[in-house]
């Protein structure tokens, strides 16, 4: 069995205890910290040609003052980490509103059959 060094992040003020090579979400949720998302599965693993633009993109968090996806950032040692900031909500509330601009509004609003 190899071993994996486990790293400290601090997420929201928090200290969460990570293993080298989970990703920011994989962390912060493992520790009850809770980051929205819509098309991470735990056991599917992110498929090399789908690019970030193709994701929900509702995981976005700020880590080390840069806007991430965090179904994709590994974690690092000393890495910060803000999740619930007045720019991430707005960033995930438009991401939300273009997903929802993309569904076929015939079906569910006209049809009811949602």
């Amino acid at each position: 069995m190899v071993k994996q060094d486990i790293i400290t992040v601090n997420v929201d003020g928090k200290e969460v205890k990570a293993r080298q090579g989970q990703t920011i979400l994989e962390a912060v949720r493992c520790s009850g910290i809770y980051i929205p998302s819509l098309c991470y599965y735990p056991d599917l693993k992110p498929l090399p040609h789908v690019m970030p633009d193709e994701a929900c993109q509702l995981c976005v968090v700020e880590a080390n003052g840069n806007i991430v996806l965090s179904c994709v950032t590994l974690v690092s040692k000393r890495m910060v980490v803000k999740t619930k900031t007045p720019k991430l909500q707005d960033l995930r509330q438009k991401k939300l509103l273009a997903i929802l601009a993309r569904q076929p509004t015939d079906i569910c609003f006209e049809k009811k059959e949602c």
